[in-house]
């Protein structure tokens, strides 16, 4: 342990915390960054650039350049981050913090990565990652955390008043560190609590999900069945009765004193010792809509259902013999997460949102120690015909309640949902507030749906696959042990995997939609890919897919696919757009997907996904450009020729003289009618087949015959008109028109070519 340094403070004082909502707020918008920035002039960006830095932008000023956070750095941030939506109002600033301490009579610092403090409780954690644990073991941390845990306790007392009783949680928070189970169990001997990644990202969806009013929530994983002082010896007035067959009870209480006991298993939260998980997302407009309801006077006459998860004392004053009900008082639990709230969770977080002293009186029904699988029964249940429950949130809780099935498809299902849910909320991970919530208005940065990114890895055969032999399952690359196993797998190689793809061109990443890059399509086809290079190299024996953990596995792949991201980081807008653009409804994903391939085969030739060498074949994108450009010119050239040889010959009143089909003229009618950008001349709404009737009647073929009369290669000789080059050029063209599921066949690309060389030498 090192001396105390010129620098550091003897003693702790509020100037080593962020205490205040505008110095929260300013420590929370640097840590949110995945980059630190640095503006430097045009002369130093060399020297910037050896120590790592990067070109980010050019500013009017100067040079902006940018370099990822370290990993240790980005994990203290997000586990700060945690403290910080959740309300804790005194946190650490800066990532040198050390707390003073006596240790062995002499005077000396510890460095503690994230500290928070809020009135009830302390919360002290070490950061790292197997970057900068290097060989030390993971217990290592624990035990140097545990030798100071009597010393660091003395000083925040003293800091705090030797009065406070507040309860310390102390943690071990690690990124990428294997944790033996033994390790785990002796972490636990010492009451400190290890968080991994899979931990992490639990506590990351409860702040990002309901901030402030889940504390409790937090607190309660760490405290969970420790009593709460406060609480002790608290009764309600009650009565018993059997609904159901179970014991229940009714009874009114304060709001926020339910709170300090309650739990809610939130489908998006997924507490490990609550599934299955029923809940639906909490909606934080909604929340606050029934703040402003109770405000202005507004009370509730609907009971808040929930479940004691431990025996409660009811001491009976008196009976009603007809009915079987009791009446006497009910002793509620006095310790951390027994009271767990299956139904009126937006009531319950709506009563705690109101101002100090303000406490709302709400009604409650209590179940005693009802099994978890009957209280995911009963929400659904009470909440099936309910409007405001979308039926789409009921099929997805209807496969949260089959986490446990036998069939493995069902089980990949649960598990991919799960992990989108938990990298929706991780704090500066790739995706954070990128999917757009069920029932809830998207905002413009909410531009993915977890459907269809969860069809999309699933398809991609990294969760497993059927086997085409005997339909017996396959695991995947991203398969464990066990589901929880495979859960943190896919959650890990997910962040990692997409991490990468942002790195390699930020503001693309960022710009969402119009970049191409972070939207629907292309998150789909980076999966497909994903899967597609595991199998690769898994069948050149390159890779051992189930021997290697995810980060391992996303090195591989980004190594191998380094065209690719070298074609997103380099590539201009306009070159990035010609590849990857897709007009709206036609296969995106599948054509994002293989003009991808095709960069990464450009390195790797025996790289070849089914599919790939068709797509190329008819989608070359030279090809494809020279072909719109031939349909383009051929339909322009006869459709102003055509119009042009019939004003010739009859003046302005050409489209009344020379057109007798009736049909004809009404279509075009009818069209000008419609053109939003106002009515034009009636020829300018002609087709080509209608051009081609009006160029073969008897009246106009002369006009017409020497220069649209030509046979195609395979046409017998003899006939009196050639015009069927007309109707293979339409078919065409509705390639052109129509390009979804379509691309030019080679013989597609005979016939424009030569089309385009008879009408030179004709209409010249």
């Amino acid at each position: 342990m090192p001396p105390m340094g010129a620098n550091q403070s003897e003693k702790l004082s509020n100037a080593s915390f962020a205490s205040t909502r505008t110095e929260r707020i300013s420590e929370y918008k640097s840590r949110r960054q995945p980059f630190d920035y640095e503006r430097v002039g045009a002369a130093s960006v060399d020297d910037f650039k050896a120590q790592g830095w990067e070109f980010d932008k050019a500013l009017k000023t100067g040079i902006r350049l940018r370099r990822p956070k370290s990993s240790v750095e980005m994990l203290e941030n997000r586990f700060w981050s945690v403290l910080y939506l959740l309300g804790f109002e005194q946190l650490n600033v800066g990532h040198e913090f050390v707390v003073p301490i006596d240790a062995d009579g002499e005077r000396s610092g510890k460095k503690i990565s994230v500290l928070g403090i809020d009135e009830d409780t302390i919360v002290v954690a070490d950061c790292q990652t197997a970057e900068s644990l290097r060989r030390k073991s993971a217990f290592s941390l624990v035990a140097d955390l545990d030798v100071h845990k009597r010393a660091i306790a003395n000083t925040l007392r003293k800091f705090l008043g030797n009065s406070s009783n507040r309860k310390i949680i102390w943690c071990v928070v690690t990124s990428q560190v294997r944790w033996s189970e033994g390790d785990l169990a002796k972490a636990k001997e010492k009451q400190v609590h290890v968080l991994r990644e899979q931990e992490l990202r639990y506590f990351q969806e409860i702040a990002k999900t309901l901030g402030r009013a889940a504390k409790h929530q937090f607190v309660a994983e760490f405290l969970s069945g420790q009593k709460i002082p406060a609480l002790a010896n608290r009764y309600v007035s009650a009565s018993r009765f059997k609904l159901g067959g179970r014991t229940a009870f009714a009874f009114t209480i304060p709001a926020k004193e339910l709170l300090r006991r309650a739990f809610v298993n939130h489908r998006d939260l997924r507490d490990p010792s609550g599934a299955p998980s029923y809940q639906r997302l909490i909606d934080s407009k909604r929340i606050k809509a029934i703040a402003a309801f109770l405000s202005k006077g507004g009370y509730f006459a609907n009971s808040i259902i929930v479940s004691f998860h431990t025996s409660v004392r009811f001491d009976q004053g008196s009976r009603d013999d007809e009915s079987d009900v009791r009446f006497g008082k009910l002793y509620l639990p006095e310790s951390y997460k027994t009271c767990w709230v299956i139904d009126g969770q937006h009531r319950l977080y709506g009563a705690s949102l109101m101002e100090e002293g303000i406490d709302p009186i709400i009604p409650v029904v209590a179940f005693e120690k009802l099994p978890a699988t009957e209280e995911a029964i009963l929400f659904t249940t009470i909440n099936k015909e309910q409007k405001q429950v979308q039926p789409r949130l009921l099929d997805e809780l209807d496969g949260e309640l089959k986490w446990d099935s036998d069939d493995p498809e069902e089980s990949a299902r649960g598990i991919a949902a799960r992990s989108l849910d938990q990298l929706r909320h991780e704090i500066a991970g790739p995706f954070e507030d990128r999917f757009a919530p069920p029932g809830v208005p998207a905002t413009k940065n909410q531009v993915l749906t977890l459907p269809q990114i969860k069809l999309a890895l699933l398809k991609s055969g990294l969760l497993g696959r059927r086997s085409s032999r005997d339909g017996s399952y396959l695991p995947g690359a991203l398969s464990g042990g066990t589901k929880k196993s495979t859960l943190e797998n896919t959650s890990e190689f997910l962040s990692a995997y997409f991490a990468a793809v942002r790195a390699a061109n930020v503001s693309r990443w960022e710009a969402g939609p119009p970049q191409l890059l972070c939207y629907n399509p292309a998150i789909q086809a980076h999966l497909r890919l994903c899967g597609e290079v595991v199998r690769h190299l898994s069948q050149h024996s390159e890779l051992d897919p189930h021997e290697s953990d995810p980060q391992v596995l996303v090195e591989r792949i980004v190594g191998f696919c380094k065209s690719l991201f070298d074609f997103i980081s380099n590539s201009t807008d306009e070159a990035f757009k010609d590849r990857f653009y897709v007009p709206f409804g036609s296969g995106g994903p599948a054509r994002y997907f293989y003009r991808a391939a095709e960069l990464v085969a450009q390195a790797n030739p025996d790289f070849d996904p089914d599919g790939l060498k068709e797509f190329l074949a008819g989608t070359n994108k030279d090809t494809r450009e020279e072909c719109n450009r031939l349909v383009s010119w051929i339909t322009d050239e006869v459709h102003g020729f055509v119009v042009r040889r019939l004003r010739d010959a009859h003046g302005d009143d050409f489209f009344k003289l020379a057109v007798k089909n009736k049909e004809i003229k009404k279509k075009a009618y009818e069209k000008s009618l419609d053109d939003p950008g106002g009515a034009k001349p009636l020829e300018t709404y002609l087709d080509l087949i209608e051009l081609k009737k009006i160029v073969e009647t008897a009246e106009n073929w002369p006009l017409f015959k020497d220069a649209l009369s030509f046979s195609l290669p395979d046409q017998p000789k003899g006939l009196a008109k050639y015009l069927k080059w007309l109707e293979d050029f339409n078919e065409v063209r509705k390639i052109w028109a129509h390009p979804y599921g379509r691309s030019y066949s080679e013989d597609d690309v005979a016939l424009l070519e030569f089309i385009e060389s008879e009408l030179r030498k004709r209409l010249a």
